[in-house]
């Protein structure tokens, strides 16, 4: 975890634009998927499933490349609102063995860049617009107590969890921070920081999966 005083924060670029997202590989939704052959060709190009097919660790594989496009949607839809989200439109490109340490997405608008954190529990992806973007994200990755609660409770938690972590960043108290959706016409938009009761540059991207909740936070200012 970094830290940076509140002032830093004030010159942030608000083009370095960032996504995340993480898959609990442990979730019997995950296991196996695979074999499921109609899901592998309505998300995966022909070279992607060539790639999972031929991996000794297909699963894996595949759920490194769902969070990619996921993450390049998350990332990219913040400058574009109306993008799709149709995950063959999003043609990944993974580096490093075994398993994924980084890669690029190509989304419909421009490439993102990525990195990964695979354990042998769950795949966490972060994405940036630019590759030295990603040197300035702050990640984090906590077990949620209790995964059988509602989604609800699981986005609550989620928001608790990142409002902590940008609180050490900022050298603030959680309760000074707020992290609001707001509502549009394709439905809740992307989370924004408000600090003091004002919207800041701050860009964030959450996500939860099964027993995990993951959030990124992008620290790079001018």
């Amino acid at each position: 975890m970094r830290n940076r005083s509140w002032n830093g924060w004030l010159r942030w670029r608000e083009s370095a634009l960032i996504g995340n997202d993480i898959v609990d590989l442990a979730d019997p939704q995950a296991v196996g998927k695979h074999r499921d052959v109609r899901f592998m060709d309505r998300v995966f190009t022909p070279d992607e499933r060539r790639t999972i097919l031929s991996s000794d660790a297909p699963d894996t594989i595949l759920w490194s490349l769902w969070a990619a496009k996921e993450t390049g949607y998350k990332a990219m839809g913040k400058l574009h609102p109306a993008l799709s989200s149709a995950p063959k439109r999003y043609p990944v490109r993974l580096s490093g063995a075994p398993f994924p340490e980084a890669g690029i997405v190509e989304t419909p608008c421009g490439p993102i860049s990525l990195r990964f954190d695979i354990t042998g529990e769950y795949v966490h992806c972060i994405g940036a617009t630019a590759d030295e973007d990603l040197d300035a994200v702050v990640w984090n990755v906590h077990e949620i107590p209790h995964p059988d609660i509602s989604s609800e409770r699981q986005s609550d938690f989620l928001r608790n969890m990142t409002r902590e972590t940008l609180s050490r960043c900022l050298n603030e108290s959680p309760e000074s921070i707020e992290i609001v959706r707001q509502k549009g016409h394709r439905g809740l938009g992307p989370p924004e920081v408000y600090f003091g009761g004002k919207r800041t540059a701050i860009d964030i991207s959450m996500s939860h999966d099964g027993r995990f909740a993951a959030c990124a936070i992008s620290v790079h200012h001018g």
